[in-house]
C-alpha cells in the first residue's frame, strides 16, 4: 500500500482521541461485528462476512445467501447420518461443497474483492480460501460435523480430528483433504517457515480472528488497486476490532488522508505523531504536510 508497507509496531496501548471515532455510526446496524468488538462469543460468522460484503454492496439482502446455505445443510442432513465413519462425513461434504455448489478457488480472482464477499462466492463458486472454508465451517456446524478454522500462515484451511488423526481441508484446492503431516509438509513449500512454527500456528482460532484476516485480506486488495475509500472503511473496522495496536492507528490514519478526508486526517496524524515510535517519526511528518497541504483545498 506504501513504500514502507504500513507495517511495524508499538510497544504499549494507544489512547483513543475523539477525531478518530468519528467512523463507529458507520456499522451501526452491523449487530455481529458489533458484538465482535464487544468481544463477545458466539458470533455468527456468516451474517458477519456478510455484514461486511455490505459495505461493497449497499443493496445486499442476506436472505438469499443465508437460504441457499440452510439448503445445503438440508439437502445433506440425510446422508451424513448415514455415514459409516467421520472421514466419509467429511467425503460427503466436500463432495457437496464442489460439486453441487461448485465452490473453488481461482488463483486469478484472488486480487477481486468479491472473493471475500460471501454472497458472491456462493454465486459464483469462486473465492480465497477464508471465504471459501467460511461455507466449510458453517454447513460442516450444522449437521454436527466438528470442522475446526485454522488460520495458517499463507492459506486459511480447516481441520477435523479424527480416530485416525488430524485431517486438515483445503477448500481453495477442491476441498482436497491432508493428513497432519502431509499439511505441514505443503505449508513448508508454500511458505518457507521453518516447521516448528507451521506446527505452532495450527490451532483453531475464534471468530474475531477470523474476522480480522478477513479484514486485512480486503484491506490488501483495495490498497492494490487504490481504492483508497473502500480500503479506509476496512481499517475503520479493524481499528474497532483491534483499537490498542499502533499498526492499525497509524494505517488508519494514512488511509484516512488517501480516502480524501483531510480534516480527519490530520487530527489522526498530529495524534500518532505525539506517540509513535521514531522510526516512523519522519514518514508521518509528511504525510501531516500533505493534510495540511490539501485541505485548504476542500474548502
Amino acid at each position: 500500500m506504501d513504500p514502507d508497507g504500513l507495517c511495524g509496531e508499538a510497544g504499549g496501548l494507544i489512547v483513543v482521541s475523539f477525531c478518530d471515532m468519528a467512523f463507529t455510526h458507520l456499522f451501526a446496524q452491523d449487530e455481529q461485528f458489533l458484538r465482535l468488538v464487544r468481544r463477545e462469543t458466539d458470533v455468527d460468522l456468516v451474517t458477519a462476512a456478510l455484514e461486511i460484503a455490505r459495505d461493497g454492496q449497499n443493496d445486499l439482502r442476506f436472505e438469499p445467501t443465508k437460504s441457499r446455505i440452510q439448503k445445503s445443510i438440508a439437502r445433506l442432513t440425510h446422508p451424513v447420518t448415514q455415514a459409516g465413519s467421520d472421514l466419509e462425513e467429511l467425503k460427503l461434504l466436500i463432495r457437496y461443497m464442489t460439486e453441487e455448489l461448485n465452490l473453488h478457488g481461482d488463483d486469478d480472482f484472488l486480487n477481486d474483492p468479491e472473493a471475500s464477499y460471501l454472497n458472491r462466492v456462493l454465486e459464483t463458486g469462486r473465492g480465497i480460501p477464508i471465504s471459501l472454508s467460511l461455507v466449510y465451517l458453517k454447513v460442516a456446524n450444522e449437521l454436527g460435523i466438528p470442522l475446526e478454522p485454522i488460520s495458517a500462515p499463507h492459506h486459511f484451511l480447516t481441520r477435523l480430528q479424527t480416530d485416525q488423526g488430524n485431517l486438515y481441508v483445503n477448500a481453495f484446492e477442491q476441498g482436497r483433504i491432508m493428513d497432519e503431516m502431509e499439511c505441514i509438509e505443503w505449508l513448508h513449500g508454500v511458505t518457507e517457515l521453518p516447521l516448528s512454527e507451521i506446527r505452532r500456528s495450527l490451532k483453531p482460532v475464534d471468530e474475531r480472528t477470523i474476522v480480522i484476516r478477513m479484514l486485512n485480506n480486503l484491506k490488501a486488495v483495495f490498497g492494490s488497486r487504490e481504492h483508497w475509500a473502500s480500503a479506509w472503511r476496512v481499517q475503520c473496522r479493524l481499528s474497532m476490532l483491534i483499537p490498542g495496536s499502533w499498526r492499525e492507528r497509524r494505517d488508519h490514519a494514512i488511509l484516512t488522508l488517501r480516502a480524501g478526508r483531510y480534516g480527519e486526517a490530520i487530527c489522526m496524524l498530529e495524534h500518532c505523531l505525539s506517540v509513535c515510535p521514531a522510526e516512523d517519526r519522519h514518514y508521518l511528518q509528511d504525510h501531516l504536510k500533505q493534510a495540511k497541504r490539501l485541505a485548504p483545498c476542500c474548502n
